[in-house]
């Protein structure tokens, strides 16, 4: 959560200097608009270049993996799509994959968790001595300041990957 608040914070003074009439609003209410809003932004390309939309509604659809639907923005129709990936009874409820994402992320953003998530992550710190004698050998391999070097580890052992 500091992570998110900090990266709020950011947001919100980058936003400050290039228009100040932002400052009318406190950052709570910052904050609480950015998330209502940012669960109902999807990705997607128009005219073959990337880009986000806002998509009231779209975001009704509950989680589940593997995805049972796919979205994209069709030219022809000039419209935001939601495609059945396979036949869906009638009265079924409909799903959509929020993807691959730790329990964390999926509160955060989302105000819920994923019973059984094999997305989970667990993050290992590092903190750097400066007084270790190869301090600055890192520091140049590395190309970056080091105090603390942060590890994103899926919690499930079997995957290969380290964030």
């Amino acid at each position: 959560m500091k992570e998110k608040i900090a990266d709020m914070k950011k947001d919100y003074e980058a936003i400050e200097k290039v228009a100040p009439e932002i400052k009318q609003f406190s950052f709570t209410k910052f904050c609480w608009a950015r998330m209502t809003a940012s669960s109902r932004i999807f990705g997607l390309k128009i005219n073959k270049k990337k880009t986000d939309a806002f998509v009231p509604l779209a975001d009704m659809l509950n989680h589940r993996r593997p995805k049972q639907t796919s979205w994209s923005f069709h030219e022809d129709i000039k419209s935001f799509v939601i495609e059945a990936k396979d036949t869906i009874e009638r009265g079924e409820q409909l799903y959509d994959s929020y993807g691959k994402k730790c329990n964390s992320r999926f509160f955060l953003n989302y105000g819920f968790i994923a019973d059984g998530n094999d997305g989970n992550e667990v993050l290992v710190k590092v903190p750097y001595d400066k007084d270790d004698p190869l301090y600055q050998k890192k520091k140049q391999f590395l190309e970056e300041d080091l105090l603390i070097k942060t590890f994103r580890i899926v919690a499930n052992y079997e995957e290969k990957i380290v964030l």
